[in-house]
């Protein structure tokens, strides 16, 4: 399992002291502010013939200094914020990479697509905006009443109280409306991810006639969503209520305390000028619990990912592979549905597998991709085991076409070199292409540098199976896994296994409904009620 990456780690830890400094300073300015009101007041009121110009320059200085101060800060948390978010991405990228194959597909592609783009947004917010509100207030706010409390000790009592008990109610208020802020993105999260799962399939939904029954459920699920930001709003409103209110309590405690003790008008002055310059960081401070909730919610749900045991990494020692087709060998093994697989393939053999859908034979596909471990028994590419190959390795051996393998949007050329251990001229692929029936779609694109679409969904269904088996030949791996590699094909499905068999010199598993496609293979095995129960030869070979 994984852990996510801790905040301060890295270069980040060097950006939260900077900020530490950045608001060191601003506290500073506050101070040399409020001091230079003090003493500016105490000059007009001692009846100075000339403006107190160096108080006042001080007074302006100060501005400019928090101002530019602040906007250091802003940049340099969200350069935290962005760092510490692209830390996790990575993470949780890398772990679902090394997650078994069935447990992905199990799980909703919206759910995960939200790890990526809700919770890492609240996860930036909070290490980039809040944590950095958070010191700004520990030291501003702290800096400011002392700044006070130098003056005159009764006015910094007298502003410190009401401060103080604003920012009790402020994490009151934080925790009560916790439970609203997690509610709230809870149901944000069934929305999207409901949608996301049906928008690209609203046509066929309207031919299903289920449009109305669709629109019925979003429209109960947004009347429960409204009603969650409704109750969050209320809280986060409240929070933001709290400064405001403070500020003037703590003004009107400051005056009175002035007109009860004597202390001098000057002094009142330079308080309400620190007081003045505290409901910034007060006010940034009521947003630091909304998105310290948000937070939390985000890192369990990362975390959640996170837990998900990885796929088993073979431990046996590294024994160099041979450089010719591999032999595989599946013994005894048992795997989901799979419950006895126990044959080999021969080095550049070809072995088929016939059977019913839910038999195992994707199942024995991906166990020899290494996609999966088998829960019982073993897999080896020769002395090997597929989940021990290294990423090197695997990408020059294996050549695997799927059922969802992929094709990202971006050019031709890259749809038909994906994955290749060494790219080839675009000679070599323009010929693989047109040998596969991809002329039209050479012609349709504009050639090798014509755009794909994300998805391939610039493809046909058949157009993006031929890619693959294009690609497949293009990589000159040595250890073919076909899975129903003829699926959306026409009648040249046949031709079009046997090219690719003959033109890659390599040991080959192919699982098909076909049996004319199974028939291009020198063996060919049956799978019933998820064991292999029968095994035939094909033309000369046997069994």
């Amino acid at each position: 399992m994984s852990r996510l990456p801790p905040i301060s780690g890295g270069s980040r830890r060097r950006g939260i002291a900077f900020v530490a400094a950045l608001s060191v300073g601003q506290a500073a300015s506050a101070g040399m502010a409020a001091f230079a009101t003090r003493d500016a007041f105490a000059a007009l009121h001692a009846g100075a013939t000339a403006p107190p110009m160096v108080d006042i320059g001080l007074i302006a200085l100060s501005g400019l200094t928090i101002a530019a101060l602040r906007v250091a800060e802003r940049i340099t948390a969200e350069r935290i914020g962005q760092d510490y978010a692209a830390a996790v991405r990575q993470t949780l990228f890398r772990h679902l990479s090394r997650l078994p194959a069935r447990t992905v597909a199990r799980s909703r592609g919206g759910s995960l697509a939200l790890r990526f783009v809700g919770d890492l947004g609240a996860i930036r917010a909070w290490v980039g905006v809040g944590i950095a509100r958070l010191i700004s207030a520990a030291v501003v706010l702290p800096a400011a009443t002392a700044t006070i409390v130098a003056m005159n000790p009764f006015l910094g009592i007298a502003a410190a109280m009401p401060i103080a008990l604003g920012l009790i109610a402020m994490a009151a208020l934080g925790v009560r409306y916790g439970e609203a802020h997690r509610l709230l993105r809870s149901r944000r999260a069934r929305i999207a991810a409901d949608m996301s799962e049906r928008i690209p399939h609203a046509p066929e939904l309207r031919l299903l006639g289920r449009l109305r029954t669709e629109r019925r459920l979003l429209r109960r699920r947004t009347e429960r969503l409204i009603s969650a930001a409704v109750r969050r709003a209320r809280g986060v409103g409240l929070l933001l209520a709290v400064p405001d209110a403070v500020s003037g309590i703590a003004a009107a405690a400051v005056l009175l305390a002035a007109g009860m003790t004597g202390a001098a008008a000057s002094e009142a002055a330079g308080a309400l000028a620190a007081l003045g310059l505290m409901i910034h960081p007060l006010r940034a401070l009521s947003g630091v619990w909304d998105r310290h909730r948000a937070w939390i919610a985000a890192r369990d749900k990362c975390r959640a990912v996170l837990d998900r045991p990885p796929l088993r990494r073979d431990p046996a020692p590294r024994a160099p592979l041979s450089g010719h087709p591999p032999a595989l060998r599946f013994e005894r093994v048992r795997a989901g549905a799979l419950q006895h697989a126990d044959f080999s393939v021969d080095s550049g053999h070809s072995v088929a597998i016939l059977g019913p859908n839910g038999a195992g034979k994707s199942t024995l596909l991906a166990l020899a991709a290494g996609l999966d471990a088998p829960t019982r028994g073993r897999v080896r590419i020769e002395t090997r085991a597929p989940t021990g190959l290294t990423t090197a390795e695997r990408r020059r051996l294996i050549a695997y076409v799927g059922p969802r393998s992929p094709t990202l949007a971006g050019s031709f050329r890259r749809a038909l070199t994906l994955g290749c251990a060494r790219r080839p001229s675009d000679e070599d692929i323009l010929a693989t292409a047109r040998a596969f029936g991809l002329g039209p779609v050479l012609d349709r694109l504009g050639g090798l540098d014509g755009r794909v679409a994300e998805g391939g969904r610039s493809l046909s269904a058949g157009e993006a199976r031929r890619v693959l088996l294009a690609r497949a030949t293009l990589s000159g791996a040595r250890l073919l896994l076909l899975d129903e590699p003829d699926d959306a094909l026409d009648a040249d499905a046949p031709a079009l296994v046997a090219r690719l068999l003959r033109g890659a010199p390599a040991t080959a598993l192919i699982a098909t409904h076909n049996p004319e496609v199974a028939r291009q293979a020198d063996r060919i095995l049956f799978i019933e009620e998820h064991r292999v129960i029968a095994c035939h030869g094909v033309g000369e070979g046997e069994c």
